[in-house]
């Protein structure tokens, strides 16, 4: 269970007062700081760490100016890859992925340490990491980094896991201006502090991930080129410089993995949890065609009660679950009935909001059928936020369904799942605080879990 939960409980309106911060659990409040004329901006010192470290640069979605991110967002959205490039990319990648997961099933040396059973489990967790990596260097960068076939950068996701918990801690702790210019020195080597360490390590590799697409660029040259990648469009853009593309890398290579990588694990662990709800799924996805290789966007998109299942799932576990702050701009806002004055920061924490129980009844049930009642809450789409709100939601929404709803679909078209363990409790092999039939996952700025531990068969034709 996500801990801020506990806060949530004590109050209709939450809000923790943390130095000069404020953290409330509304709809309204969501509204309120995610508009398009909210008194409000994304500070300086936060963002800053979040993005470029000691060097300064500055991602489109970090930037505090809204003129100036208005104009780089509109480069941002013309750079996406078209919808029929995305799912053909994609659904070749989502076959790796479903192939991968069987094969390791298939080989206890590639299952894990201590495996001893006669079918293989695996903790399905780790290939969905390999696979969103796979994804967002495609869309991104032009190519994939391999990690479904190789394990040349495999060690990135466990570097950017041991860089979130280092800029978590150190965005939220005082004198964040120290903790930029820390990470821009040598001291992380000298102290063996290997989480700044990793920091410094992932901001080199997406500063080679640039470097990388703009050589090939060069030597395929920009006119013959067809634009089929994000940052091909940025670099020819010219609207940046170099830190401020290492920054975009940055977040991109991050945001874009995070969703996808949790949403896929938690919607397993959340099937295999609710046999009934899972046996309608397998319904659903195996009828859609004959064979997996038959599968095109249209059918994907005719799936409404897989989509209806992820929705379920990021409700229950938004990637970003804790509040992305917000500073008060001169003026002050009114949030709830609350007056925040000029200086302090404000936040809405989407996991609580997403259980909400005016909202959401029973909000810790896995309930898909939620999402395709008629008539429905209008409420439960203006709170339901994994993407975020407002003109800095994420861009890559529509990359991010079709890359979890093809894993799923091959996954499950191919075939037959069930739990490693019937004892494992919230995706973990232990027992931890918190309620046994949800998903347990730790918010490091981005979503972070174990498991399920799953084993894959063939099916039975």
């Amino acid at each position: 269970m996500y801990p801020a939960w506990g806060v949530y409980q004590t109050a209709i309106v939450l809000w923790l007062c943390v130095a000069l911060s404020i953290t409330f659990s509304t709809l309204t409040a969501l509204q309120e700081t995610h508009a398009k004329d909210s008194n409000v901006f994304k500070g300086d010192e936060f963002y800053g760490l979040l993005d470029g470290g000691a060097e300064g640069g500055r991602s489109v979605q970090m930037t505090a100016d809204n003129d100036a991110h208005a104009a780089r967002r509109k480069v941002l959205n013309r750079s996406m890859p078209g919808r029929e490039q995305t799912f053909r990319s994609l659904n070749q990648l989502a076959q790796e992925f479903a192939m991968l997961a069987r094969s390791y099933s298939n080989d206890p040396k590639k299952a894990g340490k201590g495996i001893k059973h006669a079918t293989v489990p695996i903790d399905i967790n780790t290939i969905c990491s390999w696979y969103s990596f796979d994804v967002i260097s495609c869309v991104a960068f032009g190519k994939s980094l391999d990690m479904l076939q190789s394990a040349y950068y495999r060690w990135v996701p466990g570097c950017l896991l041991s860089m979130s918990i280092f800029l978590y801690w150190a965005g939220y702790a005082p004198c964040v201006r120290f903790w930029r210019w820390f990470l821009g020195s040598n001291l992380p080597s000298l102290l063996h502090m290997q989480t700044a360490i990793d920091a410094q390590t992932y901001g080199r590799f997406a500063g080679e991930m640039v470097a990388t697409r703009t050589k090939r660029l060069r030597e395929e040259g920009h006119a013959s080129m067809k634009v089929d990648d994000i940052f091909q469009q940025l670099i020819e853009a010219r609207l940046y410089n170099d830190f401020d593309l290492r920054a975009d890398s940055s977040l991109l290579i991050a945001a874009g993995s995070d969703a996808v990588r949790l949403t896929i694990a938690a919607t397993i662990f959340y099937w295999l949890k609710n046999p009934p709800i899972f046996d309608k799924a397998v319904e659903e996805i195996r009828s859609c065609v004959n064979s997996a290789e038959q599968i095109t966007d249209s059918k994907l998109s005719s799936l409404r009660y897989l989509r209806a299942c992820v929705d379920e799932t990021m409700r229950l576990c938004p990637p970003k679950a804790s509040s992305l702050p917000r500073e008060v701009l001169k003026g002050g806002i009114t949030i709830d009935g609350v007056q925040v004055p000029e200086g302090m920061t404000v936040g809405t924490s989407i996991y609580a909001l997403h259980h909400d129980p005016d909202i959401y009844p029973e909000p810790f049930v896995y309930k898909p059928d939620r999402w395709l009642l008629r008539p429905q809450d209008r409420r439960m789409q203006a709170a339901f936020c994994p993407f975020l709100k407002g003109p800095r939601m994420c861009p890559g929404q529509t990359v991010a369904y079709f890359a979890i709803e093809l894993a799923l679909f091959h996954l499950v078209h191919r075939y037959d799942l069930r739990a490693a363990d019937e004892k494992v409790k919230g995706g973990r092999h232990e027992n931890v605080p918190g309620r046994e039939d949800q998903y347990q996952f730790k918010d490091w700025i981005l979503g972070y879990a174990e498991g399920p531990f799953i084993e894959l068969k063939e099916r039975c034709l």
